[in-house]
């Protein structure tokens, strides 16, 4: 009855044709289920057709729908078209009053030409369309489209040997890949596909504070910059555990049960297809009580879990390869998260004025036990004049970009006189906290690293700068919350910039954007070159 009680709840975000058809699903899966309260309601049967008659207006004479800002697009119909999909089979296991599989039956086959010629634009993508067109095939007994389903799988899956796709989102883990696969391996009988799922989960889970959030720093999708439930991974988790017989993912899964998130109307709708999924279970081992660490190599994302302390430590940002801020890239230039007891670092970040490059982000990154070292060189130049034979009498030169700034200048043709800044971040883990070694070589110039602590409560020993912002020039911060202590230091000095700020680079402000994130802010200056070190750790 809890699922029941918050699928009853579930409005979801949705909205357009995908949230029509969840509308119907929704309703569907309350009259079916023999949990729900509202099992052969006539209420439901009337909504379930009356939001399948805005779905049959939104889809235009291709098959796809209208709506969102990808045009005519393939897989955001394929989101759409796995729901009514799904319902059918629902359908078809039931003596519904109505002639409503009938209905979205004919959506499918209207639908399936154009999933099964389109095209994608992200990694996801590929397995949301085919989920669709595996559905598809199997419902309106089509080959073709089942082949075209086989022709996106044949690409190889996106899953490093860590475990995370290449998008390493959490989001799009649990509401799309991982249920795509899924149902992939299930219609087009791919074992190995559960197995894919099953390694993904685990990764998860490794990624997860005892808070029930899974670490997102490392993402390169939109959920980077935010904490993400446990929850959404639940049906997924419930049946790894019974498949494999897995008590880690059964643990896992009565903790997802009790996060934000929970897709309940699904978890009710896998149920209503396999009754084996409301089986008991397996008894979860009890973890231990000594360290726990995972290494994810390719990401360069460190998670350590100690009896009272749990660390994060990331160096695996794509912007030193590539360059830019994109979507699609991993830019957070959070370097170090930590909680001892109640008390919670959200974010380490270190900020410099140097050429609008933006913050540190890691190059490479080294792990010996419990030393981690960061390390990144970044150069910005001066410009010397065009050589002869490069100059033109009109000044009309080429357009470049020279990795900070554009200009009408030609770039590439002139000689530069660089200007370097490398830095290297030491982390040294312990028992209660972390102690941080940051040593810069190059240009003279101000740095400021920002703290940003969790919500609730209170900072003393530091000068506040107005919106939640605290300097600390010498001595130690203390922070409290809930009965524990967090204490940081020494404090370096004042640097030249005041007061200090969090720089997020040209990148961002060249639009007037930024990556600058809120709360409660710590910040200690200095300036380079040199080498500062400070501790956060627990107070007893």
């Amino acid at each position: 009855m809890h699922l029941v009680r918050v699928a009853e709840a579930e409005d979801g975000p949705l909205s357009g044709h995908r949230g029509v058809m969840r509308a119907v699903k929704k309703a569907v899966v309350l009259a079916l289920h023999p949990d729900s309260p509202r099992a052969g309601d006539p209420a439901l049967v009337r909504t379930a057709s009356d939001r399948t008659a805005e779905l049959e207006a939104l889809q235009t004479a291709g098959g796809l729908f209208a709506g969102g800002d990808n045009l005519a697009s393939p897989p955001d119909s394929a989101f759409t078209i796995n729901d009514a999909a799904l319902t059918v089979r629902l359908l078809r296991r039931s003596a519904w009053p109505d002639a409503l599989g009938e209905r979205l039956t004919r959506v499918l086959r209207a639908a399936a030409p154009a999933l099964r010629a389109g095209g994608v634009h992200t990694p996801n993508h590929r397995w949301e369309l085919a989920a669709a067109l595996a559905q598809c095939g199997v419902l309106l007994d089509d080959p073709a489209l089942l082949d075209r389903a086989r022709e996106w799988l044949a690409e190889g899956i996106d899953i490093d040997a860590d475990g995370l796709y290449s998008e390493r989102s959490p989001n799009y883990a649990s509401r799309v890949s991982n249920p795509s696969l899924t149902t992939l391996a299930e219609l087009l009988d791919r074992p190995d596909l559960h197995e894919l799922v099953h390694r993904n989960l685990h990764a998860q889970l490794d990624l997860t504070d005892r808070e029930g959030r899974v670490e997102t720093v490392h993402s390169r999708r939109q959920d980077q910059h935010d904490p993400f439930p446990l929850g959404p991974f639940l049906g997924q988790l419930v049946r790894a555990a019974l498949r494999h017989s897995c008590t880690r993912c059964a643990g896992g899964a009565r903790r997802a049960a009790a996060a934000p998130g929970v897709p309940a109307v699904d978890v009710l709708a896998e149920q209503l297809l396999d009754p084996s999924l409301v089986a008991p279970l397996p008894a979860p081992i009890p973890s231990g009580a000594g360290p726990a660490r995972r290494l994810f190599q390719e990401a360069r994302l460190l998670r350590d879990t100690r009896q009272d302390t749990e660390l994060t430590v990331y160096g695996g940002s794509d912007v030193p390869a590539a360059g830019r801020i994109a979507s699609g890239l991993a830019c957070n230039p959070t370097f170090l998260r930590l909680r001892a007891g109640a008390v919670a670092v959200e974010s380490v970040r270190l900020s410099r004025d140097f050429f609008g490059l933006g913050p540190f982000r890691a190059e490479e990154m080294t792990v010996t036990g419990d030393r981690i070292v960061l390390r990144e060189r970044v150069s910005a130049a001066y410009y010397q004049p065009l050589p002869q034979a490069a100059r033109r009498d009109d000044g009309g030169y080429d357009l470049e970009h020279e990795g900070r700034f554009a200009a009408r200048m030609s770039f590439a043709q002139r000689s530069r006189d660089p200007v370097t800044l490398t830095t290297t971040v030491e982390v040294h883990l312990r028992d209660d906290g972390a102690d941080l070694s940051i040593t810069t070589d190059g240009a003279a110039t101000a740095h400021a690293l920002e703290i940003a602590l969790a919500p609730g409560g209170d900072l003393t020993g530091a000068v506040p700068l107005g919106d939640r912002r605290f300097e600390l020039a010498e001595g130690t911060a203390t922070y409290v919350r809930d009965g524990d202590t967090l204490r940081i230091g020494p404090g370096q000095g004042s640097g030249p910039d005041r007061p200090p700020v969090y720089r997020p680079g040209e990148a961002y402000t060249g639009t007037r954007g930024t990556d600058a994130i809120g709360g409660t802010r710590l910040y200690l200056t200095w300036c380079s070159p040199g080498t500062v070190d400070l501790r956060l750790r627990r107070g007893r």
